[in-house]
């Protein structure tokens, strides 16, 4: 018993009633390295709340699960935890593991569902999704706007220098859009070289202005791409 908890890659702890630890085996003393000292209080490696939220999970007896967000040992960036608990003989015991890839991989998965891989902007999925939003949020005598926008001759620079020049040159192209753009306005990839610009709730002269502003920022200079300089042009309507 002593050897498996001792060698044992989850996290296992017991608290006094006060949240102080009792006893901790050595990959929970990994996880939260000086958070995890005997007599230091169990919240202390976690997020403000923990303690309270521990302490409602050990109060019920559905056997739930607790996502706590903290700091792993050594670490400055934040970690992601699953912790089970239950009370016995006077001690809460508990079991902590850290699931922080598994929760960003949802996460990144999540993002791509909506969002276009290459530039980060939404898809075409996520701009639909943002032009209902917009169109259900238009109140009487209101009026919003779609733009549509495309690349003049953009299949050359893919043609004539490769994929992996055009790929940088759309990223770079968005970012220069974005900065643009106003708050609230939408931008998203609907086909290669083909996006779309909602303009929820505002004046038409406002989206025609911002419009001519892409137009000329899109075109003011050339983008830099491995040593080589690119004109880009584009067109919407």
């Amino acid at each position: 018993m002593r050897s498996t908890y001792e060698a044992i890659p989850i996290g296992l702890f017991s608290l006094d009633e006060q949240g102080r630890i009792v006893q901790a085996n050595p990959a929970y003393k990994k996880m939260l390295g000086r958070n995890a000292a005997e007599s230091a209080h169990w919240g202390g490696g976690f997020e403000a709340d923990a303690w309270v939220r521990l302490k409602a999970l050990v109060n019920t007896s559905s056997g739930e699960e607790l996502e706590l967000k903290g700091y792993g040992s050594g670490e400055g960036r934040q970690r992601n935890f699953l912790v089970k608990a239950t009370r016995e003989k006077g001690r809460i015991e508990g079991s902590l593991q850290d699931i922080t890839m598994r929760v960003e991989a949802n996460a990144k998965l999540r993002f791509l569902v909506d969002h276009d891989p290459l530039t980060g902007i939404f898809n075409r999925r996520g701009i639909e999704k943002a032009f209902d939003a917009a169109n259900l949020s238009l109140v009487d005598c209101k009026a919003m706007a779609l733009a549509y926008l495309d690349l003049d001759r953009f299949k050359l620079i893919n043609d004539l220098f490769g994929h992996v020049a055009g790929d940088m040159v759309l990223r770079h192209v968005c970012k220069r859009i974005n900065k643009i753009l106003l708050e609230g306005q939408v931008l998203g990839r609907i086909g290669g070289d083909e996006f779309v610009i909602i303009f929820p709730g505002g004046a038409i002269e406002l989206a025609a202005e911002v419009c001519r502003n892409i137009i000329e920022g899109i075109s003011a200079e050339p983008f830099a791409v491995g040593g080589r300089a690119f004109q880009v042009k584009c067109s919407i309507g």
